[in-house]
């Protein structure tokens, strides 16, 4: 699996109105945690912003609150729907005050949910403790923003965590800031440290390991120092990384928990790390005002997952990528606008809402330029710092540092849903003079109204080692062009390096299994004739995804005559009737497969025993998929799902993945090419 990480979706901003900044409650605590019995003891002061004689919050139904001092009178009210059982409790005080004595106890035991990447909404174990927003492990007062100094108590050999400055002793956490939410994580954590200037650098982990600390602790520091260059002074005392004790991936204010597991693949340190640093800028400091849109995670992406292929010269890669998920997964009934994207749940949301707005960042970089574009960002976030920010306020933020009216590109970019269509036509080249005239025709062919774009068309000149670029502007179902040169043109080339957000041309979308997994019309075919053993696998392989991919039915090869002539169909086994069906459909050229390799780009690569998945083919799309041991189905199941950019993966007889790849295209309906 390429990336494990999901993001956590703060319950409580979704009750805050869009104000710029909320009241803010201070939460003084003295916490007890028992994980043998999942139990929390908690006393608080709380002081309001101003004096009340009524107290309205929600709570955990695991929790019974009750008054230290008499204060007043507590009723609990209608249940709440949120993430874990709640109920709305109203607190009628004998006079208007501001301060309030609180006092609650209860077990919170959420386990970790195989089914949906282990996540939980919090829970109290003895292997750990995660609270968050999400648990409503404190009383949570709709519309108010948090202020809090929490004191623990905890068995001996753990520690815990939460936002903000800790003392030496780990046991008293303090964050002045405005915050979101809570949260506390707590284990028999070994901590490395080190100092970063007026901040700390900090590893948590279960287990001894100074090696992989020291790791994360010099890729804390060399992430903090770019972003804060990028974008403004790092908001918190301290960054720690934080192992969880199950797979998952959190990012939280000031610390990131990550699973074991997780955090030990080698790719995580230059992928998924720096994204869950930067959220420290974008969500965890600059808040979402949820009911506008989320505009932080597609800009956390583009400024960590981007940012970073982009400076090893593969930008334009990881944007088709972005494309071509959006290809694969958004149909015409589950696109959303930026303005209605919440969360991602699911492949469809995750495209419509992050890539689409990394892509939206990435056309307004190329719009304002680098320089204005970063001193807009840096404007955006020293005007909201600790409040919360919508689309419009980032919007200013770029129109104060260009001096332009940017609510056209907002408005088409952020309410809109669908995505331009582009083609070439009637292309000419011909002599004019001592040079050359190429001229043609730019349409949009999408079914939805006209997008207005800069459209970058790359011509490629005899002799010349690099294209020149024009920029067409294309507001209208046509636009005519002309350009004269002066060496003979000998290609021409709409947007070759995925600087728009739009739909790929046919040609652009190689054989993918993220292209066979999203199919409307998906076929799984058995082979008959394996052996028993493997048999049986494919078959609960094939129950495995058919619990994921509704559409997914499953035949065996003795069951059909001919594959469908449309739609996507996997092959399972060498030994299926149909599988050199799918060795025919290879990419010319790219590729070829016996039974004992993979041949690609005349490199070969053994199968050795191990599990091969591939691509082939458009009409129909096909996939064949060749289980080495019986033992990995399982693993595979879960796993491929997540190579949905690749045409073809190897693993070794251990499931490791040691090949994968994609097929090459070409430009289609994009480009135009001229014979000498």
């Amino acid at each position: 699996m390429k990336r494990y990480l999901i993001s956590l979706l703060l319950w409580l901003p979704a009750l805050l109105p869009a104000a710029q900044h909320p009241p803010v409650v201070h939460h003084e605590m003295a916490i007890r945690l028992i994980p043998q019995q999942g139990r929390i003891t908690v006393r608080d002061t709380l002081t309001l912003p101003r004096p009340e004689s009524r107290l309205d919050f929600l709570l955990h139904d695991g929790l019974r609150p009750s008054l230290p001092e008499p204060q007043g009178r507590l009723k609990r009210l209608e249940p709440v729907n949120a993430s874990v059982p709640a109920h709305h409790w109203r607190l009628q005080l004998e006079k208007p005050t501001r301060r309030i004595e609180l006092a609650w106890s209860g077990v919170i035991v959420h386990p970790p949910e195989v089914e949906r990447l282990h996540a939980t909404p919090g829970t109290i174990s003895e292997k750990g403790a995660q609270l968050s927003g999400a648990t409503l492990w404190y009383p949570e007062i709709p519309g108010h923003l948090v202020r809090f100094r929490l004191a623990l108590t905890l068995p001996g050999g753990w520690h815990g965590i939460s936002q903000g400055k800790g003392t030496d002793d780990l046991r008293t956490w303090e964050e002045t800031q405005p915050q979101a939410a809570i949260h506390l994580v707590a284990g028999p954590y070994h901590l490395y440290r080190r100092k970063d200037g007026e901040r700390e650098i900090q590893a948590w982990l279960l287990e001894p390991d100074e090696a992989l600390a020291g790791r994360y602790l010099e890729a804390t520091g060399r992430y903090l120092a770019l972003y804060e260059k990028l974008i403004g002074p790092y908001p918190y005392a301290k960054f720690a990384l934080v192992e969880n004790f199950w797979p998952s991936g959190y990012g939280m204010p000031s610390f990131t928990l990550l699973g074991g597991r997780l955090l030990r693949l080698p790719f995580i340190l230059y992928s998924s790390y720096p994204h869950e640093i930067l959220h420290n800028w974008w969500g965890n400091s600059v808040y979402v005002d949820w009911a506008s849109g989320n505009w932080s995670e597609g800009l956390t992406a583009y400024l960590a997952d981007h940012l970073l292929q982009e400076r090893q010269g593969k930008g334009a890669q990881y944007r088709r990528d972005l494309l071509l998920k959006y290809a694969h997964w958004v149909k015409a009934g589950n696109d959303i606008p930026l303005v209605r994207f919440r969360a991602r749940h699911g492949e469809a949301s995750q495209a419509a809402g992050y890539g689409r707005m990394a892509m939206v960042m990435h056309m307004l970089r190329r719009k304002l330029g680098d320089r204005l574009f970063f001193a807009g960002l840096r404007r955006f976030y020293r005007d909201n710092r600790f409040a919360i920010a919508a689309f419009d306020d980032l919007r200013t933020a770029f129109e104060k540092v260009s001096g332009l009216s940017l609510a056209p590109f907002f408005r088409q970019w952020t309410t809109r849903t669908g995505a331009p269509r582009l083609r070439l036509s009637r292309v000419r080249v011909r002599r004019s003079g001592q040079g050359w005239e190429i001229s043609g025709l730019l349409e949009q062919t999408q079914p939805q109204p006209p997008f207005r774009l800069e459209v970058p068309l790359s011509l490629q000149l005899e002799g010349a080692s690099r294209p020149r670029v024009f920029k067409i502007t294309l507001a209208s179902r046509q636009q005519a062009f002309r350009f004269r040169v002066e060496n003979r043109p000998a290609r021409l080339r709409v947007d070759p390096d995925f600087d728009l957000f739009r739909q790929l041309d046919e040609a652009e979308i190689p054989p993918s299994l993220g292209g066979l997994f999203s199919a409307d019309s998906l076929l799984l075919v058995l082979p008959d004739k394996a052996p028993e053993k493997q048999l049986a696998a494919y078959r609960a392989l094939a129950r495995a995804w058919q619990a994921r991919y509704r559409q997914l039915k499953v035949v065996t090869d003795g069951q059909l005559k001919a594959l469908p002539q449309k739609g996507a169909v996997w092959i399972l086994g060498l030994e299926n009737r149909f599988a050199g069906q799918v060795i025919k459909a290879l990419p010319q050229n790219q590729a070829r497969l016996d039974d004992e390799a993979l041949v690609v780009k005349d490199n070969r690569h053994p199968l050795n025993g191990g599990s091969l998945a591939l691509a082939a083919g458009r009409r129909p799309l096909l996939g064949l998929l060749v289980l080495g041991d019986p033992e990995q189905a399982a693993s595979l199941a879960r796993r491929l799902p997540h190579y949905g950019k690749y045409g073809y993966l190897l693993f070794d007889d251990q499931g490791k993945n040691r090949l994968k790849g994609q097929w090459s295209t070409g430009g289609g309906a994009l480009e135009a090419r001229f014979p000498p």
